[in-house]
């Protein structure tokens, strides 16, 4: 729905019909996209704000368990009216403005993730 967060929503959408571990693909449109990227030097992520309309080019990425909580964890591309695309980490923010089309595909063992020592990250634990 329009105003929604996509972020928010995919996790929503996953815990709603009791999927903890998947797959995910995305596209549709978006008014806003916040992106990112990890600073590895920082350990921290880094992150931008496009505030236009944007045509979600490809957005892909998992959903896993983690002891507080379920995650998802996708990359975005954008595009605007120019054809310029943006990339990165899918972050909070990222607005719907028409609609986004969400595809999970639920797999069958449990993907996890686990807190890495080296970068503070919540990696998965294979």
């Amino acid at each position: 729905m329009p105003g929604e967060d996509v972020l928010e929503t995919v996790k929503h959408l996953a815990i709603e019909h009791g999927i903890s571990s998947g797959q995910i693909n995305l596209i549709g449109a978006v008014g806003s996209a916040h992106l990112g990227y990890f600073d590895m030097e920082e350990k921290e992520y880094k992150s931008f704000m496009l505030e236009e309309d944007l045509e979600v080019v490809s957005c892909m990425g998992n959903i896993a368990h983690h002891p507080e909580g379920l995650i998802v964890h996708a990359h975005m591309i954008v595009a605007n009216e120019e054809g310029r695309c943006y990339g990165g980490h899918l972050m909070s923010g990222t607005k719907v403005s028409v609609t986004i089309e969400v595809v999970i595909i639920e797999t069958d063992e449990t993907l996890t993730r686990a807190k890495d020592s080296k970068t503070g990250l919540n990696l998965l634990d294979l």
